[in-house]
């Protein structure tokens, strides 16, 4: 165990390029915070309604979840620069004239279709930047649980300032401005990735042309996997729409950013917290453990009735959050092969985007018809799904990530598209410390 949770990440960060392509992931994905939120600012002060509003925002993580497993496969076989120099262009341009559309008071459907384009073209900027992560750490495979931790500490930073960011730009310059500098920030950043071919997994096409791969859906424990992030998806994006409208209900509009970034950032404490630590507890019960807190810690939100104690509440509830997707995340490396590390991860990642979809939008229904506390109950709901699925699925995801063998020594690296440890590079079994 680390005496310093800060060592661990100055450690994984010295290794050769990945500071570099950190930092350009990084902002190629904090856009993540400023176009959800802003879809949710910008559209229910101009129709009034969340409903619509939250659909939108469903449409967008629906789309880009779906189209991001095939853009994760593509970049298992062709690697990850072709996508990151193509795919942002369209993303920012089809983002821009959505909000030229809103303005025109073009149809709904006109403006819907935009959407689905921008979040279909959006790439899976933490899949790339995980699979680096696990190309980076081929010969010290134990870094690589930190590593993976470090983004999901990212993520959280990201839903820090992404909120306050948002909501800065929304009040002080406009509505829109949150969704043009979301699209001009991704564009930026992945053309930034883009350049870094040295930290990338290389591609390797001709297996793929000539071997029918399997999806890594089909492996063992994969689909409740999924299932378990769709919990947390659901957690999110009721969360973001009830914070919203709850803050506008009393007054406090702008005080929406605030609760938001202190959510994320007491996530994000949690996650350096959790993710510095070897622990010697098997990473299907680690996810257990975690979801149960975050069941828990969210209980009494719908109960509340008053901004400041809401800001204190999810503060607090926020701590669970990070060490419950380093987890998942940490889990579905273990499940699927190392030369399918991007689409699997994708598939955790595309299942915390379609929980989020139905959060956001049902939740903007819930907030129309009956009222804010139901909307965080919804919440409540997706956080006690991923309790569920994980009580059911332990000896499930035991034999899955049983059956991945563990890391091989630095001399015999396997010949994978992504050539890193084999499968189960995080060292959970007490055994092994």
């Amino acid at each position: 165990m680390a005496i310093n949770p800060l060592a661990t990440y100055t450690e994984v960060l010295r290794l050769p390029g990945a500071f570099a392509f950190t930092t350009a992931g990084f902002f190629a994905r904090l856009p993540l915070a400023t176009v959800g939120l802003g879809l949710i600012l910008f559209i229910s002060n101009d129709t009034g309604s969340y409903a619509f509003a939250g659909f939108l925002q469903a449409l967008f993580a629906i789309t880009s979840a779906v189209m991001a497993l095939y853009s994760s496969r593509l970049a298992d076989r062709l690697g990850q620069r072709a996508l990151l120099i193509t795919l942002p262009f369209i993303y920012t341009f089809a983002l821009i004239l959505f909000v030229y559309a809103v303005n025109a008071n073009w149809s709904r459907l006109i403006q819907s279709g935009l959407v689905i384009i921008a979040g279909a073209a959006f790439p899976s900027f933490g899949s790339f930047v995980r699979a680096r992560w696990a190309f980076a750490t081929r010969s010290n495979p134990t870094l690589l649980r930190p590593a993976f931790a470090l983004e999901s500490i990212l993520d959280e930073l990201i839903f820090t300032i992404g909120p306050l960011l948002a909501v800065s730009l929304a009040f002080n310059i406009g509505l829109p401005a949150p969704i043009i500098f979301g699209g001009v920030l991704t564009l930026l950043g992945a053309l930034a990735l883009a350049t870094l071919r040295g930290s990338a997994p290389p591609p390797e096409p001709t297996r793929a042309s000539t071997q029918k791969q399997k999806s890594a859906f089909r492996y063992e424990g994969v689909i409740r996997l999924v299932a378990a992030t769709t919990g947390i998806g659901i957690l999110f994006g009721s969360f973001d729409v009830a914070v919203v409208a709850f803050t506008a209900n009393k007054g406090t509009p702008e005080l929406a950013g605030l609760t938001l970034s202190l959510w994320a950032f007491g996530s994000m404490i949690g996650g350096i917290l959790f993710g510095s630590r070897h622990l010697h507890m098997p990473l299907h019960k680690q996810l257990l453990f975690t979801s149960l807190g975050m069941t828990i810690i969210a209980l009494p939100i719908p109960f509340l009735n008053a901004t400041p104690i809401l800001i204190l509440v999810a503060f607090l509830s926020g701590f669970a959050i990070a060490p419950t997707l380093i987890s998942a995340f940490s889990l579905s490396e273990r499940l699927v092969p190392s030369n399918l590390l991007t689409e699997g991860l994708t598939w955790a990642n595309s299942g915390l985007a379609l929980g989020f979809a139905f959060g956001a939008s049902f939740s903007g229904y819930l907030v129309d018809q009956l009222g804010i506390a139901w909307a965080f109950t919804l919440g409540v709901a997706g956080a006690g799904l991923t309790l569920v699925i994980s009580i059911i699925s332990q000896e499930q995801w035991q034999n899955g990530s049983a059956g991945r063998p563990l890391p091989a020594p630095a001399a015999a690296l396997n010949p994978d598209p992504i050539p890193g440890p084999g499968p189960g590079g995080f060292t959970d079994d007490p055994d092994l410390h």
